[in-house]
């Protein structure tokens, strides 16, 4: 594995566990919806990014990368919904499951001539989905005037700045390196 690939797996577990954790702190503010949006959204992005990565990196293996990215996307659901309700567990898990599916097919399916192109497509989806939510929450904890560290409501359109020329300066950087398999 790669130091990018490293890193930007990082960057999105921290990510990841930021959303869950300020849910988690404030969750008796939100409403049970919101635990439902929060839950599917990170089961299913977990389990597509992760899925695709393992796919990639496993490639040939579909039956341990489906079951490992399933696992990861169904746990990050299952653990997003556990603080508001039963459904927004089950919502989540159900996710996650599907996500890691989908995920671990894209991986196997990709062309070999360029991964690195999916993976950075699939972790700018993650990253601002995972933005969009962190906007969502904070705003509907705003609304109940409550004294929290804003951190995205205040310059939203910053992050976005800042993380589409990360991904344009890293185009032409290699993520993922794979040997080339042949078969006979």
């Amino acid at each position: 594995m790669s130091y990018i690939l490293f890193f930007i797996l990082s960057l999105c577990t921290l990510q990841i566990i930021g959303v869950i954790l300020v849910n988690l702190i404030y969750r008796e503010y939100l409403p049970s919806m919101h635990g439902m949006i929060i839950s599917m959204s990170l089961g299913m992005m977990t389990g597509l990014l992760f899925g695709t990565v393992l796919g990639l990196l496993l490639m040939g293996d579909l039956f341990t990368s489906t079951v490992i990215s399933i696992l990861i996307g169904l746990s990050i659901g299952f653990f997003a919904g556990l603080p508001f309700n039963l459904s927004a567990v089950i919502e989540g898990g159900v996710s996650g499951i599907m996500g890691g599916m989908m995920g671990a097919m894209l991986g196997e399916m990709i062309p070999m001539s360029n991964p690195d192109a999916m993976i950075k497509l699939m972790t700018f989806f993650t990253v601002m989905i995972l933005l969009l939510l962190s906007y969502l929450t904070e705003t509907s904890i705003k609304n109940k005037e409550l004294k929290i560290p804003i951190i995205v409501s205040n310059y939203p359109f910053l992050y976005v700045f800042v993380i589409a020329i990360l991904f344009f300066l890293l185009r032409d950087v290699s993520v993922i390196t794979i040997e080339d398999q042949q078969y006979h």
